[in-house]
């Protein structure tokens, strides 16, 4: 395993070090306002390993209960928090906020990559065993060579409990601090359903007990959220060799557990780096290419300064999370 580590990070040049001087210079270049990290011993102890960085508005009193509330940014599949950059400032400028929190999701962005034993495979054999799926139905074992072991509840429950650790965390939330939280995409569809969670819990906690355990989440903001509808009916069910040649084949690599991501690892250093600009120009063409001046804690005491443009640092970013270890 480790020389296989080795291996990896000898041919994608990259490791953990480089994803977090990458997330630093975005945030330093990019962010007017300064930001925070908790420590890592401290992060990976008490809500299992997720990154996150905090920002604070200039007019926050350190020290001092702040009425305003703090928003917490949740980002998308394949994403990270550093991509939330152009959101900072506006937010703590509005005077409405005491800061805001930006967190990866596990596996993703810079948190932890606990390996997945239990991840999608693809099965030889003609039945799924998803808790969701009918035995009976043979419709529904040719919809997808995808054999996942991991239901969805479980799967869920891999991004919310430590988040909920998060969240609990009284060195980084005041108890009843007002939060907003806003969720993105795959993080707007995980936002909802903690949401859910909490109110659950209000219902089946008693009184007593409510204010010391429940995340004080006053509103919540679900910005161009995914979702998942039930498993359609057999007879609506499209089977996949009725899908066209190319589509087969996304669901066939998709459901192998192939990812963009995966293919940015087998690329390699040179052609993945710019694979990921390209698509970074193509998806978001109005990125600015006006170099910018990164100047991190670490650069300046090593005399080192990073200039480059918006588009150079976010697709630095995302290139080392997207190479980072499977999860």
């Amino acid at each position: 395993i480790k020389m296989a580590r080795l291996i990896r990070q000898w041919w994608t040049a990259s490791d953990p070090s480089l994803l977090v001087q990458s997330e630093s210079r975005l945030l330093s270049a990019l962010v007017k306002h300064p930001f925070h990290k908790p420590s890592e011993s401290s992060a990976r102890d008490k809500h299992g390993g997720m990154n996150l960085v905090e920002f604070h508005a200039n007019d926050a009193k350190p020290g001092l209960v702040d009425s305003r509330p703090t928003v917490i940014l949740a980002h998308g599949f394949g994403s990270g928090l550093s991509f939330f950059y152009r959101n900072v400032d506006d937010l703590l400028n509005s005077g409405k906020v005491s800061r805001v929190v930006c967190i990866d999701w596990l596996g993703m962005g810079g948190s932890a990559r606990p390996p997945c034993w239990q991840s999608p495979v693809r099965s030889i054999f003609g039945n799924n065993n998803n808790n969701h799926q009918s035995s009976s139905s043979s419709s529904a074992s040719r919809l997808s060579f995808c054999n996942s072991k991991f239901s969805p509840s479980r799967a869920i429950d891999f991004f919310l409990d430590p988040f909920d650790q998060l969240l609990r965390d009284t060195t980084i939330f005041e108890k009843d601090e007002p939060l907003w939280l806003c969720g993105h995409s795959l993080g707007g569809y995980l936002a909802g359903k903690y949401a859910m969670r909490i109110h659950d819990n209000q219902i089946t906690t008693s009184s007593k007990h409510r204010s010391a355990v429940i995340p004080n989440i006053t509103k919540l903001i679900l910005a161009s959220p995914v979702g998942f509808q039930p498993l359609p009916s057999p007879h609506e069910r499209i089977e996949s060799s009725h899908l066209n040649p190319a589509l087969r084949l996304v669901d066939a690599l998709w459901s192998a557990n192939f990812t963009p991501q995966a293919l940015v690892r087998m690329m390699g250093s040179s052609r993945g780096q710019r694979a990921v600009k390209r698509a970074l120009h193509g998806r978001i063409p109005h990125l600015s290419s006006e170099q910018q001046q990164s100047t991190t804690s670490s650069d300046l005491e090593e005399g080192k300064d990073y200039p480059s443009s918006e588009l150079d640092l976010l697709a630095q970013y995302l290139y080392h999370i997207s190479v980072a270890p499977a999860s």
